[in-house]
């Protein structure tokens, strides 16, 4: 396999936040949001979720990022 077609592997942390925005209650994780929405004692519905999602990139992969980013448009000029 031609090396510049390998995928790059990034290094990353994400955090997950799962909120349900009528009561401002937050979720540990999926299955207790599932528990509450599937529970017919609640008035919870899927529409009433709001999960966000935190992405931390380390500076060593930011700036493995940066050299594709810059490779890439350094090709897309020489295309045009």
């Amino acid at each position: 396999m031609d090396k510049t077609k390998e995928p790059t592997v990034i290094h990353c942390t994400t955090t997950t936040t799962i909120v349900n925005t009528k009561t401002g209650k937050t979720y540990k994780d999926e299955q207790e949001r599932d528990a509450d929405v599937n529970d017919p004692n609640t008035g919870t519905t899927m529409e009433h979720i709001k999960q966000d999602v935190l992405v931390e990139v380390s500076p060593k992969s930011l700036e493995v990022l940066q050299r594709i980013w810059k490779a890439q448009n350094k090709d897309d000029k020489s295309k045009a």
